[in-house]
């Protein structure tokens, strides 16, 4: 391999300095992240009831699971993911996709609500994908925000919708409710400061609302 100039050597060490400083700063930010938002679902989820435990995937994800949880619910798991951010390109292209952390929860019910119901939010990329994939939305305005519906029972979801605090939705950025064998409430919840366990308490009303209908 030739020899470097000074010059050329200055930049490779410059870069290779960047990305390490990089690489550094966004573990540090990530793992202070991931227990912050840790630290808040763990407090919702224990309130619940039953026994939790806690599975890490990596340093950027990390699943919190509930069995034996309190009615209305059975079971009750939130999957946390971060968007990459521990390479510059990783980070840029999760920018430019929209990309953004967020939790899934999964909930179990212990009665079949009879009705089935999907919500999204059609200006996160969740909603984009999901209003996408199927028609027959409706328009619905809760708490301000113009989302999307689609039911089986149009009338009876929004009735169900307007009896939760439309303010507790604002986390919620798609919610499905389905009936039947396995009954139970999906949703994608923000993990914003305060938004995960707010957007938890909001699953959980909506979950005793539909478990007396």
């Amino acid at each position: 391999m030739a020899d470097l100039d000074p010059l050329q050597y200055a930049a490779v060490v410059v870069v290779a300095a960047f990305f390490l400083l990089w690489y550094y700063g966004a573990y540090v930010y990530s793992r202070r992240l991931a227990r912050r938002i840790g630290t808040e679902i763990k407090r919702a989820v224990v309130d619940l009831g039953g026994t939790s435990k806690i599975q890490w995937f990596g340093t950027t994800a990390f699943r919190m699971t509930t069995e034996g949880a309190n009615p209305p619910f059975r079971e009750f798991s939130v999957t946390v993911t971060l968007r990459p951010r521990e390479m510059p390109i990783n980070w840029a292209i999760g920018t430019a996709q929209g990309r953004r952390d967020a939790a899934l929860v999964e909930a179990a019910l212990r009665k079949d609500p009879r009705i089935e119901f999907e919500l999204v939010d059609p200006h996160t990329r969740i909603g984009q994908r999901r209003s996408r994939s199927k028609a027959g939305w409706s328009n619905v305005s809760l708490g301000g925000r113009e989302l999307l519906l689609s039911s089986d029972d149009e009338h009876r979801a929004r009735r169900t919708l307007e009896s939760v605090d439309s303010e507790s939705l604002v986390p919620i950025a798609a919610l499905h409710v389905t009936a039947g064998n396995q009954p139970g409430i999906a949703a994608s919840v923000s993990v914003a400061t305060g938004a995960a366990s707010g957007g938890i308490a909001a699953i959980r009303a909506l979950a005793e609302r539909l478990a007396t209908q």
